[in-house]
């Protein structure tokens, strides 16, 4: 899949070429600037994802500021499907943009021929991440190790 800037509802996410990624931990986000509380923990993590394992990188941009990453943690799987992820910087979190910065997300995957299943692993007790997942039409489908596993739309 190739990387493009994806338009959301009041939001921007703004691709992160594998060869930025070095410059954007280093703070070098071009137009845009850090939001209180990104780069957060888990942001060189979210970013590696990209380069280490071929996943998809997007920050997200709210009125020209990054308060957040989210994207693909790998290729396409075996069953066609792609596991997503996300966080943003605990200011910015109860507001509405981690859902609507996924649902742009899997909008923009959902209309890739080649993804026929998008999903995602979450820590049960991460409530905030199992209510956006359920807003955005994904199910409960098993359990992995310490995390549960969801689907947009359940099993296919």
């Amino acid at each position: 899949m190739t990387t493009e800037d994806i338009a959301g509802e009041g939001l921007t996410l703004v691709a992160v070429p594998v060869d930025r990624t070095d410059a954007v931990l280093a703070s070098d986000l071009g137009p845009y600037t850090a939001a209180p509380g990104w780069p957060r923990e888990d942001t060189l993590a979210a970013l590696a994802f990209r380069g280490e394992r071929g996943g998809i990188t997007w920050l997200i941009a709210v009125d020209g500021i990054i308060v957040g990453e989210l994207g693909t943690k790998g290729p396409l799987d075996a069953a066609d499907g792609v596991e997503i992820g996300y966080g943003l910087a605990a200011p910015s979190r109860g507001k509405g943009i981690g859902t609507r910065a996924a649902a742009a997300l899997v909008d923009w995957l959902r209309s890739r021929a080649e993804v026929r299943r998008v999903y995602a692993h979450v820590n049960p007790d991460n409530t905030a991440s199992v209510r956006l997942l359920r807003r955005l039409g994904f199910v409960l489908i098993g359990h992995e190790g310490d995390e549960d596993v969801y689907e947009q739309g359940g099993p296919h």
